[in-house]
């Protein structure tokens, strides 16, 4: 009997560890590109639905982003607040795409809105956990998270993946999840390897998230697995659809 239990708990070690090594082997998605860029509100007694209002009255054709969306800091850092009043995020299914759909569209950069903008950037947006769609108002966090030593990004991604399906699992919480890359542009030398953002399908949805992490839920706490990845204090976003292609 002893023998038996001996090699049971052999086999479920193996299996274990089999399988923690197949989830950190995941392939990493080739995800969406987004082109990131901030922006000012420059024009007199202008505010933000003002701003929002006018971008969506705008006319898209066959060269528009395939979703247009701007991200209003809510809790953000002071950096931030001082120099920005939001982002607007454009998203391509590849950097191909976007390259032809900008040089085909010429330089339109929502030069009636009011609003100058800095030096754009683009980010891959990698699909951790797909949600449930998003309503044209929800609320989004954003953090920068570092590798552990020794830890590579397959493995973040795969522990990202577990974590969120351990999630939906135990409260039924489907808050999307995205791991943004680094793609062009931006800071020479980052001090993150990636950013993690969660949005909610609506506002309500992300704050229960935020709750359940508030009540103590930890959704590896039993995993076993080694921490892959530490990320910084998240700011808090309103994110609004201006548009977006229909299939």
């Amino acid at each position: 009997m002893k023998k038996i239990s001996l090699l049971f708990s052999f086999s479920i070690l193996v299996m274990g560890s089999l399988y923690s090594h197949a989830q950190e082997g995941e392939q990493i998605p080739a995800g969406t590109v987004v082109r990131m860029v901030n922006c000012q509100i420059t024009g007199d007694r202008l505010n933000f639905a003002d701003i929002l209002e006018r971008a969506r009255q705008l006319e898209f054709n066959d060269n528009a982003p395939d979703m247009v969306y701007f991200r209003q800091p809510i809790y953000a850092s002071p950096e931030y607040h001082a120099d920005w009043d939001f982002m607007i995020a454009q998203y391509y299914p590849s950097f191909s795409e976007m390259a032809e759909r900008r040089i085909a569209d010429g330089n339109n950069t929502y030069g009636r809105l009011g609003i100058s903008c800095g030096t754009a950037s683009v980010v891959r947006a990698i699909p951790v956990n797909q949600g449930d769609g998003l309503e044209d108002f929800s609320l989004m966090t954003t953090a920068f998270c570092n590798l552990n030593p020794g830890a590579t990004g397959r493995a973040a991604y795969a522990r990202s993946r577990e974590a969120m399906a351990n999630i939906a699992r135990d409260s039924g919480n489907t808050t999307l999840m995205q791991m943004w890359l680094p793609g062009l542009g931006g800071p020479m030398n980052p001090d993150f390897d990636f950013v993690a953002a969660h949005v909610g399908t609506n506002a309500a949805e992300l704050m229960e998230r935020l709750d359940l992490f508030r009540d103590g839920y930890r959704a590896l706490a039993l995993s076993g697995r080694t921490q892959t990845h530490t990320c910084s204090r998240p700011s808090l976003w309103s994110t609004n659809r201006v548009y977006q292609a229909s299939n």
